[in-house]
């Protein structure tokens, strides 16, 4: 058998993430409910649970479309989602704030969830419950492949065949090649489920490529609508402004050229050094939102790709 998780990010978190915590806590305290519910009444609550908190499509009731995002089927489903929503929601909610990412969270989970009616082959008169955070959790997926491609992802694998050889080991991959791959598995297995009522074994492909394009999607518009390109009869290189005041007096200890430009609120700023700006963000001059150019860059980048240090 063979087991591959992620296990750390090249993030380091500036604040601390309340609303991925949160997510958890209620993903964790509805599983626990439902199991005592369930040795409670010797099984009888699951046809309850069933019924009003999962999402079936055919006999779908509105607050079916959130209760199911945190409603999961065993121990080892609520298990593998806790772990990549806390390792992809920490790292986005720090990076687009907290309103944000809870609105976006809940948004991506929605349309996972549309789409996985949309490409199961009975569409809304499927029978077949659905229910877990992965929908949601794709979305941060996406969200953070916008946010961080070039990033580096960790991963630890385990591998054994029948108790007699066993090995582990980790390796590094870009965010661009993890996520990438994740999509497209799930893509194929989502076409496949489309033509099968069988196929897929349960796991809900369809919602995991809705959640993906969601956060992506909404991530695209997000950057779009605040730090758009400059318009074509205005020069590409940035306009420079006086320097921010908190970073000039690191300037001048500096033997760096400058040569980082920031953005932030609308606002152009620079040149600065490296050693400026990752002087400011740990002393929060520079918010999470700000972006960041340099000679070379084609786009503005986000700015916390310059404080450096994995979590």
């Amino acid at each position: 058998m063979f087991l591959l998780l992620p296990v750390r990010m090249n993030y380091r978190t500036e604040r601390l993430p309340i609303v991925t915590l949160s997510l958890i806590g209620v993903n964790v305290l509805v599983y626990l409910i439902d199991v005592i519910c369930f040795f409670s009444t010797q099984g009888d609550s699951n046809i309850w649970v069933a019924e009003n908190l999962w999402l079936i499509p055919a006999y779908c009731k509105p607050w079916t479309f959130l209760t199911s995002m945190f409603v999961h089927a065993d121990f080892f489903h609520i298990l593998g989602n806790m772990i990549f929503l806390f390792l992809f929601g920490c790292c986005v909610e720090d990076m687009v704030g907290r309103g944000k990412f809870l609105a976006f969270y809940l948004l991506g989970g929605l349309v996972a969830e549309f789409a996985y009616i949309a490409m199961s082959p009975d569409h809304f008169a499927s029978e077949i419950p659905m229910g877990g955070a992965s929908g949601a959790i794709s979305a941060c997926m996406g969200m953070y492949l916008l946010l961080r491609a070039n990033a580096d992802i960790e991963f630890k694998y385990f591998f054994w065949f029948l108790f007699t050889y066993m090995r582990a080991g980790e390796f590094e991959v870009p965010a661009w090649v993890a996520i990438t791959c994740w999509f497209l598995k799930d893509l194929l297995y989502a076409i496949i489920g489309m033509f099968s009522h069988h196929a897929g074994g349960g796991v809900a492909f369809g919602a995991h490529v809705g959640g993906m394009l969601a956060g992506m999607g909404t991530i695209g518009i997000w950057k779009w609508i605040g730090h758009r390109r400059p318009a074509e009869n205005e020069p590409v290189i940035p306009r420079l402004t006086p320097m921010i005041p908190a970073l000039a007096p690191v300037a001048a200890a500096s033997a760096e050229i400058p040569s980082i430009f920031l953005c932030e609120n609308g606002v152009q700023s620079g040149p600065f050094t490296l050693s400026q700006i990752q002087a400011a963000l740990a002393g929060g001059a520079i918010g999470h939102d700000a972006v960041y150019w340099s000679e070379g860059m084609t786009d503005w980048q986000s700015v916390t790709e310059l404080s450096g240090g994995p979590i």
